[in-house]
């Protein structure tokens, strides 16, 4: 891709987020003039830019929504939920086309009938959904292939009409290879598209074939695949849309099983569990016809690396039973929830941020000039302890200068909240609609920084969030009048930066967390012992919503129900190395608040000593370091404990939980330190603290990856690799 393309791109993107938020702005205030002037003027500047680099079907649809919007500043149209969702519509296919730009390096070549269904779109007096030009085909094909294949056809979800140019062959296309590639094949049927030419006449390279087949896929998967063959290829879904991707109660169910066996702690047998799991799911998706997803899983279990996998594997079956279910109301599939998360390969960094770096080079070299006079003073036989006091000095020069260093390259690599949180207010607009819930989102702080890797994984927490807000907590128009509230709900969405930490709240001032039927449920699903249950205090027995499983949902929907939401964002923050808590204030909504570092790239760690070598413990993680004499330290069956200040800790031989089982007990009083992960806590027992380091981490890769207990590695100042290692898995 050529640098022109690129900075296309790169602007395009950034015109679609302004201008999809000032249409969010614009329906919320019909009569500001602000957002509608931003947003033509976004409208305006990407036609433009389409222009530019030859993108005539781009153009022309930008061009149809413009004329639109400027009908609206001159007061000849009026400003409509309609009209914002056209508007909306049209950013979408944008979208899609500069994905595909994205992929393939230039301007799509079939872009010209999407196009036309935009201009069509806005046309005056034009129907809101005008078919598309496969639905005005003869679909005869479809009663005739189906009837010759009755068996395939009624597991087809799709059919797919596919009659190549005569002269295809001499465009570098082979129609069989193009119909047999196809996903979820069942069936194909072959029948000449004209009367053949006498033997003797007859051209062996002109095709006069049309291929009809039937497809356990979707009809959007197929019209993607056939993409570059979209002139002559034609697909008809064979079951409604808003049951093509919804999957059965069974196959849910059998779904959650995998996800139960995935979420045993016994790393014994684990990846034969995985493996059991992975084969499981990808069976079930093939018989509903997700073999897209089926194929993805297959290749995810291939792969060998068990540790990975697991994580992977549960996460990607979580995301299917997201999905909309069969009997579900469905979610709007276009917009915001369609679109992929866009990683953000391109940063655009402050001018200064960039000469701070370049002031650093120079006295780096500044620096590297002064040592190496030193080395000639060496080498010239000067006094040592004048050598002594210039290198000293010098050394504490390097120090600074790679500190500063550090944090100016972690500087440049940071994003703002608003990266993530700009996703939500389209996405609040139709959840909420699917529904049938008024609510307002508003987000505050989203100027905050965070590291990229931290920011670009907020997504799916956040939806998840947002989601439980909608259904559970957020009431109906009709509930909020009875309760004397606005008939308006309101989601706030905030960052703000507090020292190392990044904070993030999300509210609402719904009803809050009924815990008496939280009791009642854990009770049900014996998440613990009744009386265990009810001796939990409110806080504790809110807290229960993040187990596992666990929902409070009286049916499965498209936006919660199947008990994995709270669990997957406490999981997800947790990877991060963050914390999650929750603040239940019944009648008034619910506060979540995620406490997230602010980078997982700098790591300050406290090096220990266990079993002859050394080992790294994240300070995050580090609650205190005790030395306690060992008549302290209880056994308790096959396990040891300790009470400190009143509360009793397990105790964990480091040495022993990393394969060095002891001889016999060390002599002396028992170094501990105190870690705290996930909500647990524990001590570990090491044979000596050592000091306190910043590293940059890095992950283990290769056959360590996945290893069980080790969060990466980095190197000592000597030159030895130290194992970092992961307090969460050496607690559970």
């Amino acid at each position: 891709m050529n640098e022109f393309i690129e900075q296309f791109l790169l602007e395009a993107r950034e015109l679609v987020e302004q201008a999809t938020n000032d249409l969010l702005m614009l329906e919320q205030s019909p009569t500001d003039k602000a957002p509608l002037d931003s947003a033509f003027r976004a409208f305006h500047t990407l036609k433009g830019s389409a222009a530019i680099v030859d993108f005539t079907a781009m153009t022309r649809a930008l061009h149809a929504a413009e004329d639109v919007l400027a009908r609206v500043r001159a007061g000849a149209a009026p400003v409509t939920p309609a009209l914002i969702g056209d508007s909306l519509s049209c950013l979408d296919q944008v979208v899609q086309w500069l994905d595909q730009m994205q992929a393939d390096g230039e301007s799509p070549t079939n872009a010209d009938a999407a196009a036309d269904a935009i201009v069509a779109r806005f046309a005056p007096g034009a129907a809101p959904d005008p078919p598309s030009s496969s639905e005005s085909l003869d679909h005869a094909w479809v009663d005739k292939l189906l009837e010759r294949n009755r068996a395939p056809g009624a597991r087809a979800r799709s059919a797919v009409r596919y009659a190549p140019l005569a002269d295809a062959f001499f465009h570098g296309e082979d129609p069989l290879a193009v119909i047999g590639s196809l996903p979820g094949l069942l069936a194909i049927d072959l029948e000449p598209g004209q009367a053949w030419a006498p033997l003797d006449g007859l051209d062996p390279f002109d095709c006069r074939l049309v291929f009809t087949a039937l497809s356990t896929a979707s009809a959007e998967e197929l019209s993607h695949w056939l993409r570059p063959h979209s002139n002559v290829a034609h697909v008809r879904p064979l079951v409604e849309p808003a049951l093509e991707d919804a999957l059965s109660p069974d196959a849910c169910r059998l779904l959650d099983a995998q996800l139960r066996l995935l979420g045993e702690r016994d790393e014994d047998g684990r990846s034969g569990r995985i493996a059991s799991a992975g084969r499981v799911a990808v069976n079930v998706l093939r018989y509903a016809g997700r073999s897209t997803e089926a194929d993805q899983i297959d290749q995810m279990i291939s792969s060998g690396q068990s540790g990975r996998v697991g994580e992977a594997l549960a996460g990607a079956i979580r995301a299917i039973l997201d999905g909309p279910a069969i009997g579900a109301p469905t979610a709007p599939t276009t917009g915001p929830l369609a679109q992929p998360a866009q990683e953000a390969r391109i940063l655009r960094v402050d001018v200064e941020r960039i000469d701070t770096l370049v002031n650093l080079t120079g006295e780096l070299i500044v620096l590297k000039n002064t040592l190496g006079h030193t080395t000639g003073l060496m080498q010239a036989g000067a006094d040592a302890r004048t050598l002594a006091v210039a290198l000293k000095d010098q050394h504490a020069r390097l120090e600074r200068l790679t500190t500063e260093l550090q944090r100016s390259v972690l500087g440049i690599r940071v994003l703002p909240l608003q990266h993530v949180f700009q996703r939500f207010p389209r996405l609040v607009r139709e959840l909420a609609a699917s529904v049938d819930k008024s609510v307002r989102l508003v987000t505050e702080g989203d100027t905050t920084e965070a590291d990229k890797a931290i920011v670009e994984s907020l997504f799916e927490p956040l939806l998840h969030m947002v989601r439980n807000a909608l259904d559970h907590g957020v009431e109906s128009a009709a509930e909020r009048a009875a309760a004397g509230k606005t008939p308006v709900a309101t989601i706030h969405l905030r960052g703000a930066r507090v020292g190392d930490q990044v904070l993030i709240d999300v509210e609402d001032d719904g009803r809050g967390i009924d815990v008496d039927r939280v009791r009642r449920v854990a009770i049900e699903r014996g998440a613990a012992s009744p009386q265990a249950i009810e001796e939990m205090s409110d806080e504790a027995a809110a807290e229960l919503i993040f187990a596992p499983g666990f929902s409070t949902a009286a049916a499965v929907t498209d936006l919660s129900g199947r008990g994995v939401g709270m669990d997957a964002v406490r999981t997800a923050i947790g990877r991060l190395g963050g914390q999650v808590t929750l603040e239940n204030r019944p009648g008034r909504g619910v506060k979540v608040r995620l406490t997230l570092p602010f980078t997982v790239m700098m790591t300050r760690l406290m090096v220990v000593e266990a079993g002859g070598e050394a080992f790294g413990l994240p300070m995050e993680a580090v609650i205190e370091t005790v030395r306690v004499p060992r008549r302290r330290i209880t056994p308790i069956g096959a396990a040891r404990a300790v009470v400190l200040r009143g509360r009793t800790f397990p105790v964990i031989d480091l040495a022993e939980a990393l394969g060095e089982p002891r001889a016999a007990a060390p002599a002396g009083d028992a170094t501990l330190v105190v870690v705290a992960a996930d909500g647990r806590l524990g001590s570990l027992e090491v044979d000596r603290l050592g000091e306190r380091i910043d590293v940059i981490l890095k992950p283990m890769d290769g056959l360590l990856a996945g290893a069980p207990g080790v969060a990466g590695t980095t190197l000592l100042g000597d030159g030895r690799v130290l194992i970092v290692l992961d307090p969460r898995a050496l607690l559970q």
